[in-house]
């Protein structure tokens, strides 16, 4: 029959190698939680980037914006003199078919 001894350093023994295992545990999730937060520090600088290249965009939408507006505006200028001009020229015509009509 096994004296009391043996049990206990058996018990002992396994007790070392859980809190063995329970300090390995612990450093393991220090690091973990070490190596997340350097994933949401990186995970920061793309934002940052993101921002700034979302900041970039706009800035060069409202340069196109601005251009394609000058153009529509000058667009309407040309229109209208182009009518204005055909609508003097229709009643020149008219003008000239008339008084020859008349004569």
């Amino acid at each position: 029959m096994p004296t009391v001894e043996e049990p206990l350093a058996s018990l002992e023994a396994k007790v070392e190698t859980m809190s063995d295992l329970r300090s390995a545990i612990t450093e393991l999730r220090e690091d973990m939680n070490g190596r997340f937060g350097q994933v949401d520090g990186r995970f920061a600088q793309v934002d940052a980037r993101f921002i700034e290249l979302r900041q970039d965009m706009n800035g060069r939408f409202d340069d196109v914006n601005r251009r394609l507006s000058t153009i529509d505006e000058k667009g309407d200028r040309h229109f209208t003199w182009m009518v204005s001009t055909q609508v003097a020229l229709l009643l020149a015509v008219v003008g000239a078919l008339g008084g020859a009509y008349y004569r």
